[in-house]
């Protein structure tokens, strides 16, 4: 996607959050269509024998398709709202032929202008990390392509579209992961998104004709319905179940599913006290969940033996026969491809199952999405549709809950007012995130066996902020030799605890260069805070009616007031980080006092050792005698035995101390006294 394309899905954003949808989903276009009309008007072109003329303009503007069809509905109303008794500006003709007089439209002019300032500047801020951060990218508009991701995706569906949108976006997923807690960087990705989807308006012609839709849950749904997921993912199960049950879909579940998530749980429960990596790799982890949630492994169990009370509970109807579904599911081509790429068979027959009973709930292909009576619905982060898309254009059985949900919100007006467009783009980016981060990720298994040797070989000479750090790495596909990792562990353990110092410190690294790129960022946030709050002044010095002048300052007031707040939640951000430095600068100082100490110790005994040797012309057998003789005198004797006493007992111990004894380090921490210009802003 390059940069046009990007300012025109924010301007659709733009026009959506100001407006309303409540004649049409295609209105929201119309703004698009007059501000081309002006352009035409106003480069000499007063008429034209075809509509493909106008489109030609749209299309090289905002560099997305306006398919004929819907190019003339617009136009109809475009005629209906601009033409008057007394003057007609726009004619359309019912041979496509058209003519347009006076006609001017520059009402997003501005907006326009400052959007594509908006974009530019988030291009810079993508290049700038990834120069801070060891990744190279080919082309640094890539990240509106990773922004456009889903759009692509539900191409696949409401308009049987096989493009793709490219493979690996670890570095773009990255970038937008890290910016979420920067909310004026974060707002202007999730505009971008939102935009992309509502530009499907376009694409998707729905018949509005009331079916009967039933919708199967997968494993993972379910595991991220009962929020042992992201919280992300829990909100997204939650809405399309809810959305599900206004719109009166069977919502199914088969008993094998229940099964398979028992044995996922019971499994993590096994190894719940050693899976310190797992959950930092991947943070859908369950093991995440349960931090979170301060879940121990009898509450894992306990949830685990509870399920199916719990699926009830939601109104989850639960399928139990399912034997015959299974023996003759085992012949079908799905189990055999799924045979290849599952984890084990009973993985492989579940799944060929579910695909089956959704195949005879259809009972026949079906081409368009609107016609689709039956879904089997996942969660998964493991594939983003493009293996699953039938050949031949017919509609694939599965379906990623976030693509649902987002498709529901394009297709169904009443939808569209409970979802809020701010939750639909959370929804989204957190699922494209969450793909790009773990596809390709070493299997448990691997990360699982490296967990282990990190606690056997490593755990007192690593700290859990290193291996955090590693983690990260290895989330980040920065580092893939896991393998390699743990055959070195078995081999050589100090080179092995040496390379995961070297892979801390890179990250560590990284993250120190991205502070300075933090505090350049923040203050262009301020500077735009200050501002917005000029203009709201002026604004509010404008004369209006006094109920509309109170109106616009509680309305301009809001606005300062959270930009306020998000401002200062991220100037705290900052704070922690310098806070943090400060830290670690009061550490080396605090070691350095031991050092000292060490040095002079040392110093005054090589000093001593030479003059021994020097007495004795560098002769060994005559320095031993010498220091025999010296240490017949009571007084030399004493001295030697305290210098020795200390130098062992007192600077060893200490200097080991202030670097392996975590807890002693921790309790020097807390008893810095923080300066105020470090402390939180409240």
């Amino acid at each position: 996607m390059n940069k046009e394309k990007a300012i025109t899905y924010s301007l659709l954003a733009h026009i959506r959050n100001t407006g309303t949808l409540a004649k049409g989903p295609i209105d929201i276009f119309i703004p698009l269509i007059k501000r081309v009309l002006s352009k035409m008007n106003s480069n000499g072109i007063f008429q034209g024998k075809s509509v493909s003329e106008i489109k030609s303009t749209a299309d090289q503007l905002y560099y997305i398709d306006f398919p004929i069809p819907v190019l003339k509905k617009i136009l109809v109303e475009i005629c209906k709202e601009v033409n008057t008794e007394e003057k007609t500006h726009f004619v359309l003709y019912k041979d496509g032929a058209f003519s347009i007089k006076e006609f001017a439209f520059i009402e997003y002019d501005e907006i326009i202008e400052s959007q594509t300032k908006d974009i530019n500047e988030l291009e810079d801020l993508f290049k700038q990390f990834c120069e801070t951060s060891e990744l190279k990218i080919e082309n640094s508009s890539s990240i509106f392509k990773f922004i456009e991701k889903n759009k692509f995706n539900l191409s696949k569906y409401i308009s049987n579209s096989q493009t793709t949108n490219g493979f690996d976006y670890t570095a773009e997923a990255q970038f937008v992961n890290f910016f979420k807690q920067i909310p004026p960087i974060y707002e202007r990705i999730k505009n971008i998104y939102l935009g992309s989807i509502i530009s499907g308006y376009i694409e998707y012609n729905s018949d509005e004709a009331e079916r009967d839709i039933e919708l199967l849950f997968d494993t993972n749904f379910i595991v991220g319905l009962i929020d042992l997921n992201t919280p992300e993912s829990t909100h997204t199960c939650r809405t399309l179940l809810k959305i599900a049950k206004q719109q009166k879909f069977k919502i199914r579940i088969l008993k094998d599913t229940i099964e398979e998530t028992k044995n996922l749980l019971d499994t993590k429960a096994e190894f719940f006290e050693k899976s310190f990596l797992q959950k930092k790799v991947n943070p859908e982890d369950v093991y995440n969940a349960c931090d979170r949630r301060r879940l121990n492994k009898s509450d894992l169990e306990r949830i685990a033996d509870n399920l199916e009370t719990t699926i009830s509970t939601f109104g989850i109807s639960i399928l139990y026969q399912t034997d015959k579904l299974n023996n003759e599911a085992k012949f079908t081509e799905e189990y055999k491809l799924f045979e290849k790429v599952r984890n084990s068979k009973k993985s492989a027959l579940h799944d060929a199952t579910a695909i089956l009973y959704i195949n005879k709930t259809r009972k026949f292909k079906i081409k368009e999405f609107d016609k689709v009576n039956a879904w089997f619905v996942n969660n998964s982060t493991s594939s983003d549709g493009e293996n699953i898309f039938l050949k031949n254009g017919f509609q694939p059985e599965s379906i990623k809950a976030d693509d649902l949900l987002n498709i529901l919100w394009l297709s169904n007006p009443q939808i569209n007012k409970n979802i809020e467009g701010n939750d639909l783009a959370e929804i989204g980016l957190t699922s494209i995130i969450s793909l790009s981060l773990n596809i390709n990720l070493p299997k448990s298994k691997i990360l699982r066996e490296l967990d282990d040797n990190i606690h056997k070989y490593a755990k007192e000479e690593i700290s859990d902020t290193d291996i955090i750090r590693v983690a990260t790495r290895i989330t980040n596909k920065q580092l893939r030799d896991i393998e390699e990792l743990n055959i070195l562990a078995e081999t050589d353990k100090v080179e092995f605890v040496k390379r995961l110092e070297e892979e801390s410190n890179k990250q560590k690294r990284i993250e120190e260069l991205r502070i300075k790129k933090l505090e350049h960022i923040f203050e262009n946030v301020s500077r735009r805070t200050d501002e917005l709050e000029k203009s709201r002044k002026e604004f509010e010095e404008k004369s209006k009616g006094i109920d509309e002048i109170l109106k616009e300052k509680n309305s301009s007031t809001s606005k300062v007031a959270k930009l306020e707040h998000e401002l200062l939640k991220e100037r705290n951000i900052i704070i922690e980080l310098k806070r943090n430095n400060w830290i670690k600068i009061e550490l080396k100082k605090w070691r350095r006092k031991t050092w000292f100490e060490f040095l002079i110790l040392s110093s005054i005994m090589i000093v001593a050792l030479i003059y021994i040797f020097n007495e004795s012309d560098w002769n060994i057998t005559k320095a031993i005698q010498y220091f025999t003789v010296l240490k017949s005198n009571f007084i030399i004797s004493g001295f030697i035995t305290f210098l020795l006493a200390i130098f062992n007992s007192i600077t060893i111990k200490t200097l080991f101390g202030k670097y392996r004894n975590h807890s002693n380090i921790k309790s020097y921490k807390e008893s810095l006294v923080i300066p105020d210009n470090l402390k939180d802003l409240k």
